[in-house]
């Protein structure tokens, strides 16, 4: 029987590079947080969120994140950050240059963390980040949590784990600081030049704030420890007990039925995300074209501009669906949070 958990308040989240909503969707299966802000680039995702959030504000680009440009929109208070960081930097099907890749978004993470000081942060990414740069990449991220006190624990969860019939294993950090009087000021979150740390970042190398440790000895995955005093952290597992046994729905399409009442305000949105096909479309050659009646060439070339329209908006459906978040790998990583916050709670 799943252990039932109640915070004292509800959480007020952050969300970054939002994709389509899969990681609030995961805590709204969990419950007790509450999405105050997306932020994301891609204006399909963009035109998804606003359909299936329409309450909740984006701020389109990472880099203009501030407490004042959320203060803009109305948001004040943030008690945690939520990110799917873009992967390509890190993916075993890439080039891997992690922090040589101007994608890499891993500075403004932390540039944001300093600005708006939350409770907490959860960060989703594929796990070639745990290998790459030997493994450094990796070791710098723990640093740098733990340099602004922060206690982390990760590990893999695969959605074929929860029930989907895809792999998709996803590692999943979760840094969590219980003394909000224990954060550094934002100009002292990360070592000055003339220490013994390197940029990090890529595109993001160039802010002052964004480090990482020299070339050491790789961290083992498997390492065990407190970030608190030896500037890493411990790994979790997620056991088959730990995870939120699915309640499909009737219709057996595996949503669970808390994504249900979620998506079910917007029914369009199902047919737009979940698309298999698209419409067939037999072309004519020029001079196919050219024997029919004028009437009918002009009705062809209006069916092939919307093919093509229909042809684009596919493709961009499945990259939104290709890059999500499964819900409901991310839900057992909001109960694992929800646990550690009730604790420090019952510590205070």
């Amino acid at each position: 029987m799943t252990e039932q958990i109640t915070l004292l308040k509800t959480q007020k989240v952050l969300d970054l590079c939002s994709g389509i909503g899969g990681f609030t969707l995961g805590h709204l299966i969990s419950g007790g947080f509450e999405t105050v802000a997306f932020c994301e680039i891609n204006e399909y995702c963009q035109q998804v969120l606003n359909l299936r959030f329409p309450q909740i504000p984006i701020i389109p680009d990472i880099h203009d994140i501030t407490v004042k440009s959320l203060a803009g929109i109305g948001v004040r208070e943030i008690d945690g950050i939520i990110a799917g960081l873009p992967c390509p930097p890190f993916s075993l099907a890439g080039k891997r240059l992690a922090s040589l890749d101007e994608r890499n978004l891993f500075g403004e993470f932390f540039r944001i963390i300093c600005e708006v000081r939350p409770k907490w942060a959860i960060v989703e990414n594929v796990p070639g980040l745990l290998t790459a740069e030997g493994g450094e990449f990796f070791r710098a991220l723990l640093w740098q949590f733990a340099q602004m006190g922060f206690d982390v624990e990760w590990g893999v969860l695969s959605a074929y784990a929860v029930g989907a019939v895809h792999k998709r294993e996803r590692v999943w950090i979760i840094a969590t600081n219980s003394q909000s009087a224990g954060w550094q000021s934002p100009r002292s979150c990360f070592p000055q030049a003339g220490t013994d740390a390197a940029p990090v970042g890529g595109g993001d190398a160039t802010h002052a704030n964004c480090w990482r440790l020299e070339k050491r000895q790789p961290l083992p995955v498997t390492q065990t420890a407190s970030a608190q005093s030896q500037g890493c952290s411990r790994r979790i597992g997620y056991s088959h007990e730990s995870r939120p046994q699915p309640s499909f729905s009737g219709g057996n399409d595996r949503c669970t039925a808390l994504l249900d009442r979620c998506i079910v305000t917007h029914r369009e949105i199902d047919d737009w995300l979940t698309a298999a096909t698209i419409p067939t479309f037999n072309r004519l050659s020029r001079g196919e074209i050219a024997a029919l009646p004028a009437d009918s060439q002009k009705e062809y070339r209006q069916l092939y501009a919307e093919y093509q329209s229909i042809r684009r908006q596919h493709k961009q459906q499945l990259m939104a669906l290709g890059n999500a978040i499964v819900p409901q790998c991310a839900a057992p990583i909001f109960g694992r949070l929800k646990r550690i916050l009730s604790q420090q709670q019952k510590n205070s």
